[in-house]
């Protein structure tokens, strides 16, 4: 089990893992929208990193909080035609099989989010879990007059989701504990419905911010727009708050999107926060 992989720490009595689902290599070019492509790539080389291509990591956070075995997200899971995610295998390595999961946390309803709900053969990854959906989310995709002004492929694989586990569903509203130390925190410029998470526990404090931060460089600079968010401008908004929240607390900070392990902390710096990564 190499730290590529999996990497365990501690959140107050939260023994917490971060999985590394699958990263990828893609271009540079068009991950920011609202700059010049010479302003990205010279932002990109400043910090190290090349200005063509890139690797996107694709991230999951694993926490036992109490008697509850929770899992946040479900990756891309098996048989999908944007890869083989390594989930399971990368769990298993770490002493937990898929029918320990008591409870899987959807921060929203992209593919790389819940691909991993089902086995191709359509069986429950997760035989044993419940699922925990935002109030937000069920509202909005479960309103076929809203969810029809969304782009269709991202309507048509929420509604597949909802239904698939609408028996083993909660629907919880932003901001409300729903278990012990575990808090929704509503943040939908990414998409609508998504949410980051508070995990809290003995004075010790994780936001997993989800894809409310798609890139390190978006922390020091908040305005520049993400090409995934669905709304910009209320993406920048979102994070704005949580990182403020995250650097004002010292909150350690988990992201779907970071280089793994995507584990670091946040300090205020000029017109946005610059990343403290832990060393992976």
């Amino acid at each position: 089990m190499g730290v590529t992989e999996t990497y365990p720490f501690q959140v107050g009595a939260f023994e917490c893992i971060a999985v590394n689902d699958l990263a990828r290599t893609v271009p540079a070019a068009g991950i920011v929208t609202n700059i010049s492509a010479e302003e990205w790539q010279r932002a990109l080389v400043e910090h190290g990193c090349s200005p063509t291509e890139t690797t996107r990591y694709f991230n999951c956070l694993y926490l036992r909080a109490g008697d509850y075995r929770v899992l946040v997200d479900t990756g891309w899971g098996k048989g999908g035609e944007r890869g083989e995610g390594m989930l399971l295998e990368r769990l298993l390595g770490a002493g937990i099989a898929p029918a320990d999961v008591d409870v899987v946390v959807l921060t929203h309803l992209d593919g790389d989010h819940v691909g991993g709900i089902t086995m191709p053969g359509g069986q429950f990854a997760f035989p044993n879990a419940d699922y925990v959906v935002s109030e937000e989310a069920w509202d909005l995709w479960t309103d076929g007059t809203r969810a029809a002004q969304m782009p269709e492929r991202q309507a048509s694989l929420a509604r597949q989701t909802l239904e698939r586990i609408q028996g083993r569903l909660e629907v919880v509203p932003a901001e409300a504990e729903f278990l012990p130390g575990l808090t929704l925190l509503s943040a939908p410029g990414h998409r609508p419905g998504h949410v980051a998470l508070s995990v809290a526990s003995e004075g010790a404090l994780l936001y997993h911010l989800a894809d409310a931060v798609g890139h390190p460089i978006l922390m020091e600079h908040p305005s520049w727009h993400w090409s995934f968010d669905s709304w910009p401008e209320q993406a920048e908004k979102d994070r704005r708050r949580l990182l403020g929240l995250a650097a004002e607390r010292g909150a350690l900070v988990f992201a779907s999107h970071l280089p793994f392990p995507a584990l670091g902390h946040v300090v205020a710096e000029g017109e946005g926060w610059r990343w403290q990564p832990v060393a992976g």
